[in-house]
Formats: structure tokens, C-alpha cells, sequence
């Protein structure tokens, strides 16, 4: 019941969050090596997993294994976008705060089962363990409302 008391007082301390918009669940390849998308292998290891909220003002929310970010969203006509923000990014070499980038494309989208959608990110973070670069290719549905 506590946590239900947290999520609605994080929807009133940020309105945004109620705003209209869509919501991304994504999976991608594992990592290999340091500052991939999964690279301490948390599990379940065998895929990484993105979730994205954007709004209906451009605003995106991202959370993945590797971090939290927030951005502002730029969308073509085409079903191109681009991200650009800052967030908390986590790797083998550490973890800190730092800016956040991506760019992918959504196609299909209109009916009820949502749109195809396919991202590329990349997050810097600056911290006392060093400097966590993870990067992630990921693909799955958006699906607006």
C-alpha cells in the first residue's frame, strides 16, 4: 500500500506524467563486455529490457537496467525521432549522472495493437567509479493513447 501512496504522490508532485502520450516496452541483445546495455548481467541476462513513457508535449521518460533518464522528444513526419536529455547511467565501471541521446522510428502506428518501434541510445555518466558509457539497441511496440 506504500508504494501505491508513492506513485500517486509522484503523479501530483509532476501533472506531466498524466498528460496523454505513449508508452514503449522494448527488448535488445545482450551485452558483451563493459558499457553495454546489460553489462553486470542483472538478471534475466539473456536480453535487455527498455521501458519509455512520452508524453503528448514530447517530453520522454526513460528506465531501463542500466539507468534513468529523461529527455525532450523530437518527431518526424516519417516516424523518425530523436532524444536529447540527461539521466543516471550504470555500468561495470561505475555509475553517475550525465546526458542521455537516442534516435529511432516507429512505424505502423494508428491501431490497436501499437506500432513497431526500433531505438539506438547512448548515456555518459560521470562518477567517483569512472565512466559508465552503456549503450543499447533495442525493439518492441509503442502504443499511444
Amino acid at each position: 500500500m506504500a508504494h501505491l501512496r508513492l506513485i500517486f504522490l509522484g503523479l501530483l508532485l509532476v501533472p506531466e506524467l498524466l498528460y496523454a502520450g505513449g508508452i514503449a516496452l522494448r527488448f535488445g541483445p545482450p551485452a558483451v563486455g563493459s558499457g553495454g546495455p546489460n553489462p553486470v548481467s542483472i538478471p534475466p541476462a539473456g536480453r535487455d529490457m527498455g521501458l519509455s513513457y512520452v508524453t503528448d508535449k514530447g517530453t520522454e521518460y526513460n528506465l531501463a537496467i542500466t539507468g534513468f533518464s529523461v529527455a525532450s522528444r523530437q518527431k518526424t513526419k516519417w516516424g523518425g525521432y530523436s532524444s536529447l536529455g540527461a539521466g543516471i547511467a550504470f555500468s561495470t565501471n561505475g555509475g553517475g549522472v550525465g546526458p542521455y541521446g537516442g534516435f529511432g522510428i516507429e512505424l505502423g502506428c494508428g491501431g490497436w495493437v501499437g506500432c513497431f518501434s526500433a531505438e539506438f541510445t547512448q548515456a555518459l555518466g560521470f562518477g567517483f567509479g569512472g565512466l559508465a558509457s552503456p549503450t543499447a539497441l533495442r525493439v518492441g511496440i509503442m502504443k499511444w493513447f
